[in-house]
């Protein structure tokens, strides 16, 4: 498992669904994106936690951020097919 994936897991506050892909796998949209707002074009991310790694008093956001280009897009979105380019916290 991709490790930033591993660490997403065990500081998910939210207990959010966090897609278990790595850096140059070629996978639907459907795999990565949950379906919920706009259609991503390039990048989509999950908040793990409002209180940063160590659930600081004061602390701040953290997603995981899943970069892709599209390979072929499809009529329905959720059937185009990607390439994870990057997979990073933001």
């Amino acid at each position: 498992m991709n490790k930033i994936v591993e660490k997403a897991k065990k500081i998910n506050k939210f207990q959010k669904y966090i897609p278990e892909l790595e850096e140059g796998e070629i996978v639907e949209l459907n795999d990565l994106w949950d379906g919920e707002g706009e259609v991503p074009e390039d990048s989509y991310s999950y908040l793990l936690t409002d209180n940063g790694e160590n659930d600081d008093t004061y602390g701040y956001d953290i997603n995981i951020n899943y970069v892709f280009e599209i390979i072929e897009e499809k009529k329905n979105p959720l059937d185009t097919v990607i390439k994870i380019i990057q997979i990073e916290f933001v």
